[in-house]
C-alpha cells in the first residue's frame, strides 16, 4: 500500500481522508439509532424500553452493591450487559464486559466505572423522557 502523500495539491485517498478528519464529537450514552432498529421504529416501544432500562439498571446496581457472591455478581453484570446492548448503551455494555473479564480472571473489580456509565445513561434517558 502506498503511503499517504503530504503534498497538499494531491487528492486525498480514502485512508488519508479518514486520518485527516478526526471524530471529535462525543457519542451520546445511548445510541438512538440502535434503539430504533431494535424496536422497529416504534416510538412508544422505544420509550417503554428506555424507562424499563432506567428502572432495571438502577435496581441492578443496588443488587450489585449488596452482594459479595461472585456468581450472583457475574449474573447481574451479564444481564445488565444484555439490557444495555438492547437499548444502545454502549458505555454500560463495555463497563460490564470489563467487569466480566475481571471476574473471569478471578478478580472482583469495583463497579465504579459501571456505576458511572449507568448514571450517565440514565441521566440521558431522563432528559429524553422528559423532553
Amino acid at each position: 500500500m502506498k503511503p499517504a502523500s503530504t503534498d497538499p495539491d494531491e487528492p486525498m485517498t480514502h485512508a488519508s481522508a479518514i486520518r485527516a478528519v478526526p471524530n471529535s464529537a462525543p457519542r451520546p450514552p445511548v445510541d438512538l439509532v440502535r434503539l430504533a432498529a431494535n424496536t422497529m421504529g416504534n416510538r412508544d416501544l422505544e420509550l417503554q424500553v428506555l424507562q424499563l432500562f432506567k428502572t432495571q439498571s438502577a435496581a441492578m446496581l443496588a443488587r450489585l452493591a449488596d452482594t459479595t457472591d461472585i456468581e450472583a455478581r457475574a449474573e447481574i453484570i451479564h444481564t445488565l450487559k444484555g439490557s444495555a446492548r438492547a437499548v444502545g448503551a454502549e458505555h454500560v455494555g463495555k463497563a460490564c464486559e470489563a467487569m466480566e473479564a475481571e471476574i473471569g480472571a478471578g478478580r472482583d473489580a469495583p463497579h465504579t466505572a459501571l456505576s458511572e456509565a449507568v448514571i450517565e445513561a440514565n441521566r440521558y434517558i431522563s432528559e429524553l423522557l422528559s423532553g
